[in-house]
């Protein structure tokens, strides 16, 4: 599959011109225009760019790629990770805000449906959800848990149930100001020193559930979409980051 072709239709579905982002997204580094191996992951980075060497693949998917819209210095870390993409012919693509934010597709629609909510409404680039009927914090966190496959969530909790629940994945706990009075709990993937104290004023649980485990499901969910259009071999590399 011609990999401008890929480009095409990926936009067409995630609309990235809607955004003001902090990258240019689609095509970042243009290598081999015949793709038949896509390699997905959250991140470009060199642990990554290897493994997808390894599997012989022609293009890497990332939610995180090259960020700054203009032209970037070529030296240092930067350098090593685009001299090791351009040496193998590999094409970089990226999706930042628009795979977050997607109503099918994204991080953190995946994420309210995965957990059983019913989408109520958009929020910045996550969502609000909403359960009919209350369940207990505890078993909320287990489920959330299971999830994401990891143990280490750090929570506030300062409401014993949950039913209406924010989530935006990646660096979103400043958000928190705005969601006063508008949920029981909110998810995401960073936590700062003052939000201890805000969501415990606020009474409003909060979750650190870790920026790169909230931001797996859009490139799993890209993959998916190039199997069934094209009938394109893809893999997630999970080059796990516990942040």
């Amino acid at each position: 599959m011609n990999a401008f072709e890929i480009e095409e239709y990926l936009n067409s579905i995630l609309e990235p011109w809607k955004y003001e982002d902090f990258c240019f997204n689609g095509i970042q580094i243009e290598g081999s225009r015949n793709v038949k191996k896509v390699a997905l992951g959250v991140s470009f980075n060199l642990a990554f760019i290897e493994e997808a060497i390894n599997w012989n693949a022609d293009m890497l998917l990332v939610h995180h790629g090259i960020f700054g819209k203009e032209f970037f210095k070529l030296r240092g870390y930067i350098k090593k990770r685009v001299e090791k993409v351009l040496a193998n012919g590999l094409t970089l693509m990226g999706y930042h805000l628009p795979l977050d934010a997607h109503p099918e597709y994204g991080n953190n629609a995946s994420i309210i449906k995965a957990l059983g909510l019913k989408i109520q409404e958009p929020f910045d680039v996550g969502y609000i959800g909403i359960y009919d009927t209350p369940i207990e914090t505890n078993i909320f966190l287990d489920s959330l848990k299971k999830l994401l496959n990891r143990k280490d969530l750090l929570a506030y909790i300062n409401r014993p149930a949950v039913q209406n629940v924010c989530v935006i994945s990646g660096g979103g706990a400043s958000d928190i100001i705005k969601l006063e009075g508008k949920v029981d709990t909110f998810i995401t993937g960073e936590v700062k020193e003052h939000i201890r104290d805000l969501s415990r004023e606020m009474q409003m649980n909060f979750i650190n559930a870790g920026h790169y485990s909230t931001e797996t499901f859009g490139v799993r969910n890209l993959g998916k979409v190039l199997e069934e259009k094209f009938g394109i071999e893809t893999k997630f590399f999970d080059i796990y980051n516990q942040v």
